[in-house]
């Protein structure tokens, strides 16, 4: 009776471990890193709520696997993220969508680059330094190279801008800095000159209205989040000064225009994403969208729930570790307003339009 109560145990404690380990095996785990506090939490929570809203589409299951997502925030700290991503490699997540900003991205991707079986896409990060490389990097928003600006350059030109003052954030320099560069040399090749400056967000702000009023800029392109964007155009404005401003699709938040007020009345923005587009897969989202969370979506929103339905497919067609070779066997993917199309860098080519401000909302011209 012993010996069978042995072997009762024996056998039960087999069966025990192979379930255990049968979970594992049908676990995916899929980390988000990003700004969640902070003034850059506005598009860390908007990506997170694109994300949750295509996985709940699959009931978190994938091809008989269950997903897990483990969100962690990087708070901009460059230690932090690393540790993040370093806990990530520990947990065995082969799948990291983020960061919100190009210079996390840029710290996160020195790490996941030594780990072949490993992936990244961004909803974001955009700075043309990612561009044409052979790595574990993908992104779904268009990168900052000369030609993406081709549109708003000719758009500023035609409407008799001339005299450029850039601004820039400096804590996410991978990106903006990035931006200003080669907006600057898109506005040359299409007849422009040289920008008259590259100021700083955190420029003394005195000092700043000093700058302006000696160079005398007619237009203003700057490069930041929505809410230092805001504080600055407010500030420019309290000051008296009645100049056109440019800003990056970055600063394109709902919060902006509640931060704004009439001060941003006329603003210009260049983006690939329309929140008028008549696309039944956009209209549909839109729907779901607001009945989940109460509120339209912003732009960082729907790029991360596009990013979430190219990971879904992914899964479908292949393992997690060969989620890069994955996503280029098959290139092409529906976006939520047009198709999104991976070169063999993982970078995407996307359409873009004009819109201005006015009256408290983003209205596109042509």
């Amino acid at each position: 009776m012993k010996r069978v109560l042995i072997l009762i145990f024996l056998l039960l404690s087999i069966i025990g471990i192979y379930l255990l380990f049968q979970n594992d095996e049908e676990k995916v785990k899929i980390g988000f890193v990003g700004a969640l506090t902070g003034k850059y939490s506005v598009l860390g929570n908007a990506m997170i709520n694109g994300v949750f809203l295509a996985f709940e589409e699959e009931n978190y299951k994938i091809a008989n696997k269950k997903i897990e997502i483990i969100l962690k925030d990087d708070k901009q700290d460059e230690s932090l993220n690393k540790k993040i991503i370093n806990e990530f490699i520990k947990q065995d997540v082969k799948i990291v969508i983020g960061n919100v900003t190009s210079s996390m991205s840029k710290i996160s991707m020195s790490i996941i680059n030594k780990h072949k079986d490993m992936f990244m896409i961004s909803a974001a990060s955009d700075s043309n330094e990612f561009s044409g490389k052979d790595d574990q990097f993908f992104r779904v928003h268009v990168a900052n190279n000369a030609q993406r600006f081709d549109s708003f350059t000719n758009y500023i030109l035609e409407n008799g801008y001339k005299n450029v003052y850039g601004i820039y954030d400096p804590f996410n320099a991978t990106y903006t800095l990035d931006y200003l560069v080669n907006f600057e040399k898109s506005f040359i090749l299409n007849g422009g000159d040289k920008f008259l400056k590259y100021a700083k967000t955190n420029d003394n702000p005195e000092k700043l209205i000093k700058d302006i009023k000696e160079k005398n800029p007619d237009i203003i392109v700057m490069c930041a989040n929505s809410v230092d964007a805001a504080r600055v155009i407010q500030y420019i404005r309290l000051k008296g000064l009645d100049i056109q401003f440019a800003l990056a699709e970055w600063a394109r938040t709902p919060s902006f225009l509640e931060n704004t007020g009439k001060t941003s009345e006329g603003t210009i923005f260049n983006i690939d994403y329309d929140e008028e587009s008549t696309n039944p897969r956009y209209l549909d989202f839109v729907k779901r969208y607001k009945k989940k969370y109460n509120q339209n979506p912003s732009m960082y929103a729907a790029k991360a729930y596009e990013l979430s339905k190219i990971i879904i497919d992914s899964l479908k067609r292949g393992k997690v570790s060969d989620m890069k070779k994955n996503v280029l066997e098959k290139r092409t993917f529906e976006g939520l307003q047009d198709n999104i199309i991976f070169d063999e860098y993982g970078d995407v080519i996307r359409e873009f339009y004009n819109f201005r401000v006015k009256d408290g909302k983003y209205l596109k011209v042509k």
